[in-house]
């Protein structure tokens, strides 16, 4: 009787983990794909090495400045970090278009911007083809946009 149950609590504990696990790591692949370079073709070597140096720099810095904003106690002390959270954020844009030839910066602006639909909106992601249908979707209670 005891390993019987044993075996069900086993195994149920064997199918929490199987359902978990894919689900916390396609979470995963979609917050990383916001600033994944990996998606460009034909990058070299030695472009490969840089946007992983650059990535790495930048991941640091922005960690820095995101512990400033969370310390600020006022908010013209969090403004000022966020302003400098905005340009080191152009600034690591535009190394990265420099280390990319013209067509890779063609994709990069392409994968940049179509990731930028899935995190648009206030606070909540979008659909990612732009239909505008967040919680005011027409849904099936038929209410349609309000």
């Amino acid at each position: 009787m005891k390993t019987q149950n044993l075996i069900k609590n086993l195994g149920l504990l064997l199918m929490v983990i199987m359902f978990a696990i894919p689900a916390a790591d396609s979470f995963a692949q979609n917050r990383r794909r916001a600033n994944d370079c990996s998606q460009i073709s034909n990058l070299t070597v030695e472009q490969n090495k840089q946007l992983n140096d650059l990535r790495t720099d930048h991941l640091k810095v922005m960690d820095g400045l995101r512990a400033d904003r969370r310390a600020a106690v006022n908010e013209s002390d969090r403004a000022n970090v966020i302003e400098q959270m905005r340009a080191e954020l152009t600034s690591h844009t535009n190394a990265v278009s420099a280390v990319l030839t013209p067509e890779q910066q063609a994709q990069y602006q392409q994968n940049k911007n179509s990731n930028a639909q899935c995190f648009s909106g206030k606070g909540r992601r979008g659909c990612g083809n732009g239909c505008g249908q967040g919680r005011r979707g027409g849904g099936r209670n038929g209410r349609g946009n309000w």
